[in-house]
């Protein structure tokens, strides 16, 4: 069974692979004895108001398109080839619905869901396939799946549910999918049907799976990839596992990354639903000043903040500017913040607040210090004690 995981893990498609090792952020890997991710500290700065466009990347990828041929994949959307290969970006749902109905009219082939989605093991998940395979049994991997989907998909509402029979999933379609209904439920389903053989073994599955729409013409590729257990025109779409095999242990369970991966989904699952009700979620003008502000002592370049950010540079310009404003504008804003609070401080030189505010000498400290305020720092200093001055002089009257 570790074979396996190990299989699973790694993929039969490199790229896939790759995608999931650098979606989420970490290198991770398989052994016998053990298996280690390394949760860099991005996964916190990143903005979740949309599922990740990972799984756009790996279509995009499946179809073997290039920036150069790729203009029909992106038609009629706001996302462009530079986001789409930006690691950490995030797709909405209107322009995610857009870029698989071009990727079926590229693909011409009916069962392009079955094909793709067959090559989604648990790996390309991110931190929600992490907190799957790391769970202790099948029961509480199904139940995360259900609970932290969205963080991934906005396709369907999910519902878990267990009695006598088994573990049921439900999927509800959060809106009409209309032609791409075929497509989105075969990739998320076989993306399941994975995770769940991830625990049980191949051909080990043990329930029913149900789908609402009618039988299509290749139904055969559905017994392939799911087995016998395969129904149509039902009244919904479920899968129904039975009760033996939910206490089946996950054969790589790890409980303190299981608790890390976790607490990454919680922390996604909250960024996309205060978006829905109206709370606060940081502007990249906003993600880029408290960072500044709050790592004083070093002059960032905005290559340094678009790492930090886990994003290109040329990303980080384009979406400062569709938010009107420059990389440079905030930078020297917070500056001008830090230079004035430690002008505040008499025992400071002016060649000590440069060094302070990471400056190699006091004479570019002043140069820069006279682009913000119009003044050197002493005719600054000068301009406030006079002020204080009149002001302690009229409250004296």
């Amino acid at each position: 069974m570790l074979q396996r995981a190990k299989s699973d893990a790694r993929g039969a498609n490199s790229d896939i692979l790759q995608e999931a090792d650098v979606n989420f952020g970490r290198w991770c890997w398989f052994d016998t004895s053990v298996i280690k991710i390394d949760f860099l500290r991005c996964l916190n700065m990143r903005n979740h108001k949309h599922p990740p466009s990972s799984y756009a990347r790996i279509l995009f990828r499946y179809l073997r398109l290039s920036e150069e041929n790729s203009q029909r994949y992106f038609e009629g959307t706001n996302v462009s080839y530079e986001e789409l290969m930006t690691l950490d970006g995030t797709i909405a749902r209107h322009d995610m619905v857009k870029i698989y109905s071009n990727a079926q009219a590229i693909s011409g082939a009916e069962d392009l869901g079955l094909l793709v989605g067959t090559q989604l093991n648990l790996s390309t998940h991110g931190p929600l396939g992490v907190a799957t395979f790391s769970a202790p049994d099948l029961r509480t991997a199904l139940t995360l799946l259900a609970e932290y989907g969205r963080t991934r998909v906005e396709f369907f509402e999910t519902t878990i549910s267990e009695d006598s029979a088994g573990l049921k999933i439900n999927f509800a379609e959060a809106f009409d999918l209309q032609d791409l209904r075929l497509f989105i439920t075969e990739t998320v389903l076989s993306g399941l049907f994975a995770a769940i053989e991830f625990f049980v073994g191949a051909g080990q599955f043990k329930g029913q799976i149900y789908f609402s729409y009618a039988k299509p013409s290749y139904w055969q590729r559905y017994h392939d990839d799911f087995g016998g257990n395969v129904q149509f025109n039902r009244s919904a779409t479920e899968i129904i596992v039975a009760p033996c095999l939910l206490s089946v242990p996950s054969p790589v369970a790890d409980a303190r990354l299981h608790r890390e991966a976790v607490a990454i989904c919680e922390q996604q699952l909250k960024e996309i639903t205060a978006g829905e009700t109206g709370k606060s979620v940081l502007s990249i003008e906003q993600r880029v000043s408290k960072l500044i502000s709050e790592n004083p002592g070093r002059i960032w370049t905005s290559n340094e903040v678009a790492a930090t950010l886990c994003m290109s540079s040329r990303t980080l310009i384009r979406k400062l500017a569709l938010e009107g404003t420059k990389f440079q504008i905030i930078r020297d804003e917070q500056a001008k913040k830090q230079a004035a609070n430690y002008l505040t401080d008499a025992s400071l030189s002016v060649e000590s607040i440069g060094h302070l505010m990471g400056f190699s000498d006091a004479s570019s400290f002043r140069r820069s210090f006279k682009r913000w305020f119009g003044e050197t720092p002493s005719q600054y200093l000068g301009r406030a004690r006079r002020t204080d001055a009149q002001i302690t002089k009229d409250l004296k009257r």
